[in-house]
Order: structure tokens, then sequence, then C-alpha cells
């Protein structure tokens, strides 16, 4: 298994004391790294005698904050912060109330969209199903007004059968009479 060890830049002198060097092993390796590199932070890439100042001016501001937070939070009565932890608790409960409603709204919204997809699989069977009612109601119509006029013409027909079998009738009566009449 091989180890990764990575100090501090050569030449500086920590807090307590010792002085630190920067050396990069890996296993059996050792390298020890050039002084320019050890004096840059690798992270900005800005030079370490800059950026240590700031970042322990930095600390000691947000110390001074996090002081004054902690007194402003120590200063308030214990019967103020039990109201506020009881607010908290209630609103943790209407949350995880919400929570469960919006559950609830989730499975029926899921339930509703199931059932609308059914009713557009329906509506797309029965505009299917009008469609062949139609098609099948214009044939009937169809066949119906072909019907109509074969009965017209089938009556038209009959009336002139009629009319010339009254015409004969009249004829052949008249003809007897005319026999009957020699």
């Amino acid at each position: 298994m091989q180890k990764l060890s990575i100090r501090l830049a050569s030449g500086l002198t920590l807090a307590n004391g010792h002085s630190s060097y920067r050396s990069l092993s890996i296993g059996d390796h050792k390298k020890v790294l050039p002084p320019t590199a050890s004096r840059i932070l690798p992270i900005t890439g800005e030079p370490l005698h800059r950026t240590i100042p700031l970042l322990a001016a930095r600390l000691v501001r947000h110390e001074d904050r996090l002081d004054a937070i902690a007194t402003l939070v120590n200063n308030i009565p214990n019967e103020q912060v039990e109201i506020m932890s009881a607010e908290i608790d209630q609103l943790v409960m209407e949350h995880l109330e919400m929570g469960v409603m919006m559950e609830q709204l989730h499975t029926q919204f899921s339930e509703a969209m199931s059932f609308i997809r059914i009713l557009c699989s329906a509506n797309t069977v029965t505009k299917d199903i009008m469609f062949d009612i139609n098609q099948t109601l214009d044939t009937t119509r169809a066949q119906v007004m072909s019907l109509r006029r074969a009965q017209q013409e089938a009556l038209a027909r009959e009336r002139d059968r009629n009319l010339v079998m009254e015409t004969m009738a009249a004829k052949i009566q008249e003809l007897e009479r005319q026999l009957n009449d020699k």
C-alpha cells in the first residue's frame, strides 16, 4: 500500500515553533519540492506570506461575530425560548402534516391522471365507434335512397300499367258496344 504525505512549505515556522518543509513521498520514493512551489497556496495560487495574515484576520473577525451571536442568544429569556421552541415544534408538525397532505394529493393526482388516461382511451374508442356508425349510416342512407328510387320507379310503372289497362278496358267496352249495336 502506498503512503502519501504532504507537509507545509520550507522555511516557515509554525505557531508551535517547529520548522516545516514540504516533501512528497509515495511508497519508497521521496521527493523534495522546490521552495517556490512551497510558498504558494495551492488553492488560490497566492503567496503564503500574504494569505496567512488575511486568513488569521478573517478568523478573528468571524470569531467576534460568533461571540456576538452567542451573547444575543444567551440574553434571550428562557420563557421566550420555550415559546419559540413550541412555535418551532408547531411549525415542524404543520410541515409534517403538509407533507402527508402533499403525499395524499400526489396519490389523488396520480389516480386522477390514470382516470383521465382511461377516459382519453375511451374517448378514442368512442370516436372510432362513432366513425364506424357514421359510415354505416351513410351506407344505409344510400341504400334507402336507392330503394326509394326503385319504389318510385315501380309505382310509376304500375300507374302506367293501370293507365294502359284502363285505356284498354275502355276500348274493349267501346268495341263491345259497337259489336252489340250492329
